[in-house]
């Protein structure tokens, strides 16, 4: 009975979503999206019923459902819905409803894919989906919608090249080892197909040197679509990383492991050193997660099991802390609250939204015993632990970096001032509360997950 609704409740819950999201394309009302609500959370159940069952199977040749994915699936059906909360007063819901769910459909087929080809596929569908997202919010966005659009569209090019250069060694494109035993000239093919994936992935996921477009998009995407790419799809692509150089070329791990520290590196700078100079908060929180993307990257390359339960506890970490920050600055724009010094005073004007902006901007930096503290002390236990002393240092030193910008918010908020008191609708104050809670637990009482994770590494991994 529970394998039925495993198996059968996956791909009906997604053509349900798809089908749902065109039939009501012309809705005015909230409806629709009330149902993709619905839909997200019984995700949610069958992804946890999955897990706890241990189940491994594959389903049509393309997805595999094991306990790494079916704990993805749950956790990116809360990350969603948190995003769907935060679109409740989204002008066109008929429309933005239909290219959500084709996004979030995009995002359960990246977390369940068994194929390289249905991998390609579900990337450029969020990406599609999300530029015309923002593109939905008029005229004024029509710049980053095409900024979006163009490097997605580039970014899957390159992805497609490189699937193609390994074809020649596995023509059944499954997310499984290829094959060592190529000759001198197969494994500087497939070297390169990995160094094009590396590019491809590079983009999607914003790292250093093929994230310069991310602020422009940020600023420029209205507040709810920003904690979709954030909070979503960048961590989605982490995990088409994870399926790419830890299952398809498992054997050229440690080749690559060299290429990703320098990444990691300069990511973290580049972010960190960028955002030290921003006074728009959005466009500061844009470069912010571009180092908080370095930061994740450390655990890659360690490329051990307790490197990847690292990478993927940040990923979570920084997930409810993006999408509760941009909540919040989202509500604050709206009212024309956008840069540093216009934050004066927000403690005393609502100081419960000021006090969880700062805790989650304090885990973000890395301050104990938030969540984003234990995110940083695994991933530099993990590179010490493997030999990389000075990817752990260089780690500790952008984290003190990243202090000066976070506080510059801060004591900004925390600055009196005569001005009225804000008030934010009760989907903000939800999903604020809701990202504060999980970052203050989670940072107390990290064991549960961190099991979890160790469990679901090793299914696959």
């Amino acid at each position: 009975m529970i394998h039925s609704i495993v198996e059968y409740g996956i791909p009906l819950i997604i053509l349900a979503m798809v089908t749902g999201g065109f039939a009501f394309l012309r809705r005015r009302d909230r409806g629709p999206m009330a149902l993709t609500g619905l839909f997200l959370i019984i995700a949610f159940g069958i992804g946890l019923l999955a897990f706890h069952s241990g189940y491994d199977f594959v389903e049509f040749g393309i997805l595999r459902i094991d306990g790494f994915s079916s704990m993805l699936l749950s956790f990116f059906a809360i990350a969603l819905l948190l995003v769907l909360m935060l679109a409740k007063d989204e002008e066109e819901p008929g429309l933005f409803n239909m290219l959500f769910c084709l996004a979030a459909s995009g995002v359960f087929f990246v977390v369940l894919s068994y194929s390289l080809l249905s991998l390609m596929m579900a990337i450029e569908l969020i990406s599609a989906a999300t530029a015309l997202m923002v593109l939905n919010g008029g005229k004024k966005r029509i710049e980053p919608a095409v900024k979006l659009f163009v490097i997605s569209t580039v970014a899957i090019s390159v992805f497609v090249f490189a699937v193609v250069m390994i074809m020649p060694y596995d023509l059944s494109f499954a997310i499984a080892p290829l094959q060592m035993n190529t000759g001198l000239v197969g494994s500087s093919l497939i070297m390169l197909a990995a160094v094009l994936f590396v590019v491809a992935l590079a983009v999607e996921a914003g790292l250093f040197p093929f994230n310069i477009w991310m602020a422009d998009v940020y600023q420029g995407a209205q507040g709810h679509v920003t904690a979709l790419l954030s909070g979503v799809n960048k961590k989605v692509a982490f995990i088409a990383i994870l399926y790419v150089f830890f299952v398809v070329f498992a054997g050229y791990t440690k080749v690559l492991s060299p290429l990703f520290e320098l990444i990691a590196i300069l990511t973290m700078f580049f972010g960190n050193l960028v955002a030290m100079v921003q006074k728009d908060v959005k466009r500061m929180l844009a470069y912010s997660s571009i180092s908080q993307a370095g930061y994740i990257l450390i655990g890659i390359a360690v490329g051990t099991t307790l490197g990847l339960d690292a990478s993927l506890f940040q990923i979570i970490a920084h997930t409810f802390m993006t999408i509760g920050a941009f909540g919040i600055v989202m509500w604050l724009g709206s009212r024309g609250i956008n840069t540093v010094d216009d934050y004066k005073g927000l403690f005393q004007r609502n100081g419960f939204m000021g006090v969880a902006f700062a805790i989650l901007l304090l885990s973000m930096a890395g301050v104990p015993p938030l969540m984003g503290f234990v995110g940083k002390f695994l991933l530099f236990s993990s590179a010490i632990g493997s030999g990389l002393v000075a990817l752990a240092v260089i780690g500790i030193i952008n984290s003190f970096i990243s202090i000066y910008y976070y506080g510059k918010v801060i004591v900004s908020m925390a600055d009196r001032t005569e001005k009225g008191s804000l008030h934010p609708s009760i989907g903000v104050i939800a999903v604020t509360l809701i990202c504060l809670l999980v970052v203050l637990v989670v940072g107390l009482y990290p064991q549960p997950l961190i099991s979890i994770l160790s469990k679901s590494v090793l299914s696959v991994f």
